[in-house]
């Protein structure tokens, strides 16, 4: 049986001898100096008629001292638009009586409603803000597309928008991932990365390097896009200056994007490519069958004459 508490701080339960004893059967500490000590607890936090959070915990401890509730074994319901777009659980949790922020600690996993999920060790919510944030590194594993494959990456900082689901990972950014039905590999590094909520897509950004087999693209930003109907990686596009470097030639274009089903590279905005001491220039260069074939459109070569 849920206990269930609209949370509006300072909440006075008494405790009898018999229900003390109950939660020390459980495993509750009563001696704690804690006020007020429950077991099965449901919290809801409600603004302007809409439901914020909604909390699940297996115990909690009221403090009216200090304004807080400390809660174990936690599972948080985040909602935007009366929808749940977010689940947080986590072993520990506290919140504040009077701003209603939120810390959960031990193991925390966030999941949004459409399947990305986020590995850290603690996570604060602000409620001002309605922002989910952590300092600490964390892991993040990618929902399966159509064909199964999905993106695995390592970084640090992490900042939810719960309101305009935008999930982003400010630091160090590592992930690998499979791309098509021939399981090609690419990795992926940047300073920081930003995921939607509401689809598959991904930037990645500040010094971002993709590695394809042995080409090497690298520009300010990265742009995923997924087919929309069938949910599987349609292209990279990588743009603001963008260098592409592969065994025995190198190019340079305003922007270049990647299309893993047909595995070629376009090249668009002054794009050229340096082999030896030859250069090719063009209107659109592309890379066909990952780099092994060149067309050029409106060529224009500078050749070494030795």
């Amino acid at each position: 049986m849920f206990l269930e508490i609209l949370v509006g701080f300072p909440i006075h339960l008494d405790t009898t001898a018999e229900e003390e004893q109950s939660g020390a059967q459980a495993g509750i500490p009563t001696n704690t100096g804690a006020e007020q000590v429950m077991q099965g607890v449901h919290f809801v936090e409600s603004r302007s008629g809409n439901r914020d959070w909604e909390m699940f915990a297996e115990a909690a401890e009221g403090y009216q001292s200090k304004g807080t509730w400390e809660l174990k074994k936690v599972k948080v319901l985040f909602y935007s638009d009366d929808v749940v777009q977010f689940t947080v659980t986590g072993k520990t949790g506290n919140i504040d009586a009077k701003s209603k922020d939120i810390d959960i600690a031990g193991s925390v996993e966030t999941k949004s409603s459409n399947g990305y999920l986020f590995q850290t060790e603690q996570l604060r919510y602000q409620a001002r803000l309605r922002l989910l944030t952590s300092k600490d590194k964390v892991h993040m594993l990618g929902p399966p597309d159509s064909k199964g494959n999905f993106i695995n990456l390592n970084g640090q900082d992490m900042e939810t928008q719960v309101d305009k689901k935008i999930m982003s990972i400010k630091q160090n950014v590592v992930a690998t991932m499979t791309l098509g039905d021939d399981k090609k590999k690419a990795s992926v590094t940047s300073g920081g990365a930003e995921f939607s909520g509401l689809s598959f897509s991904a930037k990645f950004y500040d010094h971002v390097a993709v590695e394809l087999d042995t080409m090497k693209l690298e520009g300010p930003e990265a742009f995923f896009q997924y087919d929309q109907g069938k949910d599987f990686l349609q292209s990279i596009l990588l743009q603001g200056g963008v260098r592409a470097t592969d065994t025995d030639k190198y190019a340079t274009s305003d922007t270049i994007k990647f299309e893993p089903l047909e595995n070629k590279f376009i090249l668009n905005g002054r794009p050229r490519v340096v082999q030896n001491n030859d250069e090719i220039q063009g209107d659109q260069i592309i890379f066909i069958d990952g780099g092994k074939k060149v067309k050029v459109e409106n060529i224009r070569a500078r050749m070494d004459k030795q």
